[in-house]
């Protein structure tokens, strides 16, 4: 996978902050980003970063659905006993349930960049539970090809999120 430059990265950066500069309180608040660690075979570890877009859909049976859009770059594993040492990173879309207790349960489907043992293709399914606090979530999260291509070792993560 091409890796962009440090120096590409802080022009798009730059380029973005009038854009992001413009949204509102209301739409920022439906944007969360997240780390954490995941495991896949043999408990395997490396970390993971999220961001997500949640903008609110309806109401159903007491909680809120919304919209989820967001993207996941999990690191390479260097010192893996598989073949895991390439970074992929996952683009997904799907619905995510909250309650007003707190609960969290979502499912989506997204498309990869990068390929490992852990994810070997597309489409990869995301399933997401957990529990929310405000404006902070603790998400339990696998990620998974449902055996469509071999291996399927999927990855399961742990992730503390915080919605602005």
């Amino acid at each position: 996978m091409s890796r962009i430059p440090r120096a590409g990265l802080r022009r798009l950066a730059i380029a973005l902050l009038p854009i992001l500069g413009g949204w509102s309180a209301a739409a920022a608040a439906q944007v969360e980003v997240g780390a954490g660690i995941s495991l896949t075979r043999d408990n395997e570890d490396t970390p993971v970063v999220a961001v997500a877009w949640l903008p609110e859909w309806r109401e159903f049976r007491g909680g809120t659905l919304r919209w989820e859009i967001g993207a996941m770059h999990l690191r390479g594993r260097s010192d893996s006993s598989y073949d895991n040492d390439d970074d992929v990173s996952v683009l997904h879309g799907g619905l995510r349930y909250e309650r007003p207790s707190g609960l969290v349960a979502g499912f989506g489907v997204g498309v990869q960049s990068g390929w490992t043992e852990a994810l070997s293709g597309d489409p990869q399914f995301i399933s997401t539970f957990g529990w929310r606090w405000g404006r902070f979530s603790l998400l339990a999260r696998h990620i998974s090809n449902a055996s469509l291509h071999q291996p399927n070792d999927g990855e399961t993560m742990l992730q503390g999120a915080w919605r602005f």
